[in-house]
């Protein structure tokens, strides 16, 4: 029921997001990922049935992600008061959604592969790489679609993605890993030691 309740939040707040964006484009790139990745949330939690705090993690992960696609991460205006406080030049709620990408994602990687028998410190590895592979490829394709979709000069298209930072792309890759480093640290602490209550999935179920 938990659950349940959770995706009808999510789904109401998608479709108010969805009515009026700031940039219709940014919008529908950024929502590629929310349209592949939560049915994907939704099926492996069928199968491995991730534990209620796993699930709302991941469902507010992807409503801050909803909330940058809508008035584009450069521009989050409910963020802005936080750059401003300590006089910074540039908005950096696109730095705080990848930290939380590694915080909050990482676990969920890990119960895949240690509810199916993978050890506890090995589940922790893949965990911890999928992440990294994740945010590098994230980076990648964020070039990509500037390259491709871009209309403006090379240099405002760079400022529209970077806001002017040209390590932009190693930081964000940066804050994933630390987010994952510190969800590693805090789950090993007080994670539960126990493998779920559902059966290891087998071949062709």
């Amino acid at each position: 029921m938990f659950k349940r309740i959770l995706v009808i939040i999510f789904l109401a707040i998608w479709l108010a997001l969805a009515i009026n964006p700031v940039d219709r484009g940014i919008w529908l790139l950024e929502n590629i990922l929310v349209v592949t990745v939560f049915p994907l949330v939704l099926w492996l939690d069928r199968r491995y049935d991730f534990n209620n705090l796993t699930f709302l993690s991941l469902t507010v992960f992807v409503i801050l992600h909803l909330f940058g696609a809508n008035l584009t991460y450069n521009n989050m205006t409910y963020f802005s008061w936080f750059s401003h406080w300590f006089g910074w030049q540039r908005n950096y709620y696109d730095q705080v959604i990848h930290f939380l990408f590694g915080l909050t994602v990482l676990v969920p990687f890990f119960e895949i592969f240690y509810h199916q028998g993978v050890s506890r410190k090995l589940s922790y590895l893949i965990g911890f790489l999928f992440i990294s592979a994740i945010g590098a490829w994230y980076e990648i394709l964020e070039w990509l679609s500037m390259v491709l979709f871009c209309k403006q000069p090379a240099e405002l298209c760079s400022i529209a993605i970077t806001q002017g930072d040209i390590w932009d792309a190693q930081k964000d890759m940066a804050y994933a890993i630390v987010g994952a480093m510190l969800a590693i640290l805090l789950h090993s602490r007080w994670g539960s030691k126990t493998r779920g209550s559902r059966p290891l999935a087998r071949p062709g179920k």
